[in-house]
């Protein structure tokens, strides 16, 4: 994939298949080349509903969309290493060129393979699991200096150390999900903060920061800043994301790709992402 376009700054993003709705293709496509998609089979959505996804519905949707991702992921199967092979392998045949997935279980000779089809390698598994440290420090040393991503996976100390050429998380919905938000102050460094923070007043370095990111420090203090759809907490989560991502690729050259699920998280992340860009270059 040497035509693959490298420009850093753009907004990195990674939607799974069963999310990408047709007014988020829309959006994606009038954002233009500001937007770096990247497509997820959505695998691990399947998983824990219980729904599988059919290759031929993904194939077919690959097909006819029409947005070209910049990337997109084989059909990989949960727990099912044998059953990930043979789907990446099928879609290699109908003329697809995905980028595979490597699943914990799967013998690590099979990267090896997966290489000779591809420049970049997908490493699963690594979601709410207790070891996914040693897990990654082992499967790094087997991949050694060739492309992978990371699915899930976004510990900075660890991206520093091996400057994977691709991640992805979704935990900038942290302060949605669990009223706690990953603030990034710059410099590699996050901090966590909660409402609690807000009670009184917070230390004036959170607050600079939070305005910095085109925040309402005083709105965080209130309690419907940290409930619902279109709140204080998920827009500067949001913002506080698209700033890591940014500077993560501008640092360490690794593309650090933020999960969403819904128009609306898009359009949080586009507007952070054009304020953002535009501060910068004022």
């Amino acid at each position: 994939m040497s035509s693959v376009d490298e420009t850093t700054g753009k907004l990195n993003i990674l939607v799974a298949y069963p999310y990408l709705k047709p007014a988020m293709v829309e959006e994606i496509r009038a954002a233009g080349p500001s937007v770096r998609f990247v497509l997820d089979s959505g695998a691990f959505t399947a998983w824990k509903s219980g729904k599988p996804i059919a290759l031929d519905d993904y194939c077919k949707f690959i097909e006819k969309l029409p947005i070209v991702p910049w990337r997109y992921f084989s059909l990989d199967v949960i727990g099912d290493p044998h059953a990930s092979l043979k789907n990446y392998e099928e879609m290699l045949r109908r003329g697809f060129a995905p980028v595979p997935v490597f699943t914990r279980g799967e013998d690590p000779s099979v990267l090896d393979d997966y290489y000779k089809h591809s420049d970049v390698v997908g490493i699963g598994g690594l979601v709410g699991t207790p070891k996914n440290k040693a897990f990654v420090n082992g499967i790094m040393r087997r991949v050694r200096d060739r492309r992978v991503h990371w699915l899930g996976f976004t510990n900075i100390e660890f991206i520093k150390q091996y400057r994977p050429y691709m991640c992805d998380s979704s935990s900038w919905e942290n302060g949605a999900r669990y009223a706690c938000i990953r603030l990034y102050m710059g410099n590699g460094k996050i901090i966590p903060i909660s409402k609690v923070n807000f009670q009184t007043r917070p230390d004036q370095k959170i607050i600079e920061r939070v305005i910095a990111l085109g925040g309402d420090p005083y709105a965080l203090a209130t309690n419907g800043a940290w409930a619902g759809n279109i709140t204080e907490s998920r827009t500067l989560g949001g913002a506080s994301g698209v700033a890591l991502s940014l500077d993560i690729e501008r640092n360490l050259k690794t593309k650090m790709f933020i999960a969403l699920g819904s128009l609306l998280f898009l359009n949080i992340l586009i507007e952070k992402h054009n304020f953002l860009q535009t501060r910068r270059e004022a």
